[in-house]
């Protein structure tokens, strides 16, 4: 019987220990592994490479794409009903629809003076 009252306390620690560590561990992205999400997502880190519209950035690297690749990759990320958010910014209004994990798409709305004007852009973030 005390073999088995030691061993207890071991086990109780152990379960303790794991659930702090999972609580630690930070999370990991939720891509979506769709193959029309993966081309969507493809077709813009390539745009941005052959654009020069690679940032290297302190934690990672961000490639923009626009045109017609940020569009349509708008537009599929409004049929996958992906959050959306309106944002007001200096520089105009904008429309993100978030990448989940990895970052947004956009289509500005109104330039910083109101008019109104529809340019789109998808920001991808890969961390280090």
């Amino acid at each position: 019987m005390a073999r088995t009252d030691a061993l207890i306390p071991r086990v109780a620690l152990g379960v303790a220990l794991g659930a702090a560590l999972l609580l630690i561990a930070p999370a990991q992205a939720q891509i979506s592994i769709k193959p029309e999400a993966l081309t969507h997502y493809s077709y813009c880190v390539s745009a941005a490479k052959d654009r020069s519209s690679v940032f290297l950035l302190d934690r990672g690297t961000m490639y923009r794409c626009g045109d017609d690749i940020a569009v349509s990759y708008f537009n599929y990320l409004g049929r996958q009903k992906a959050p959306e958010k309106r944002v007001v910014l200096a520089e105009g209004v904008f429309v993100y629809r978030m990448i989940a994990g990895v970052g947004k798409c956009w289509n500005k709305i109104e330039d910083a003076y109101g008019n109104p004007t529809s340019t789109y852009g998808c920001d991808i973030y890969i961390e280090l």
